[in-house]
């Protein structure tokens, strides 16, 4: 049975509900994920509190901003998914996250409720990190669990969405969504276009991943599904995956950064 890798930021719970876009690791295998959760910050300023894992996976999704279907699909929002609990593993403590301005220690915390063991930095902690530039993981290993790493990676840059037109005339035509691409990276797009079936709160989406070219088209049948629904919303994000491995471990950090700032005009 397949199961699905898990991780703190939204694109992890989101992603298994998108064939094609993700990455299957056929043998059971040591993994490492760290995430990186970057949005939009008033002041320019991006806080975060990285996190991360250390499994025992085996036949396991682990997402990757490499490989894009550049498709969407109408699903249920924001959507539940549930993750399947697998062998912890020790990495050694403290795991040491850097940028060129900062540092902190991330220690193992207690089991959550789906049994994962995290490694955060102390609670109402933060790091201030730089969308674009990179930052760099340590992580010091441990005999009969995971292997010692140095990590240097990019995170994921800023993302803007150009303003939408939600014209109900426009219903006959694909709509054409624009943002600034990350240059020179793999990444990739999500947008979710939400709305309200019935009532006030939206309970339904278009769910789309694209390669993060910059541009690409929702079919107007879905479109049209967007444009006429009530209390519109439009979240998205771009994550960007690094992935290195030593022949044995696999160490995946991904980095997203989310914004719910896209105008949409005509609501």
């Amino acid at each position: 049975m397949r199961k699905s890798l898990f991780a703190v930021v939204a694109l992890l719970f989101t992603m298994a509900g998108c064939k094609g876009s993700l990455e299957d690791i056929p043998k059971s295998v040591a993994v490492g994920i760290v995430t990186v959760a970057l949005a939009d910050a008033p002041n320019g300023i991006h806080n975060t509190s990285p996190a991360a894992y250390f499994v025992d996976a085996s036949n396991v999704n682990l997402p990757n901003s490499a490989v894009s279907a550049d498709t969407c699909a109408q699903l249920p929002y924001p959507g539940i998914s549930t993750p399947t609990p697998l062998p912890q593993l020790d990495a050694g403590t403290p795991v040491i996250f850097a940028t060129p301005d900062d540092t902190v220690q991330l220690t193992a915390t207690a089991p959550d409720v789906n049994g994962y063991v995290f490694y955060r930095i102390p609670a109402n902690d933060s790091i201030a990190v730089r969308p674009g530039l990179t930052s760099r993981v340590t992580i010091p290993g441990a005999s009969n669990g995971f292997h010692a790493f140095s990590y240097e990676f990019t995170n994921a840059d800023s993302l803007a969405i150009q303003p939408i037109d939600a014209t109900l005339a426009d219903s006959a035509q694909d709509l054409t969504l624009n943002w600034n691409p990350q240059l020179g990276k793999n990444a990739s797009v999500v947008v979710q276009l939400a709305w309200a079936s019935s009532g006030s709160t939206p309970n339904t989406q278009i769910f789309c991943q694209f390669t993060d070219n910059g541009s690409h088209a929702v079919e107007k049948r879905l479109a049209k599904l967007w444009r006429a629904g009530a209390s519109k919303r439009v979240h998205a994000y771009r994550f960007l995956t690094s992935i290195t491995n030593d022949g044995t471990d696999q160490l995946d950090v991904v980095s997203q950064y989310s914004t719910d700032s896209t105008q949409i005009l005509n609501p």
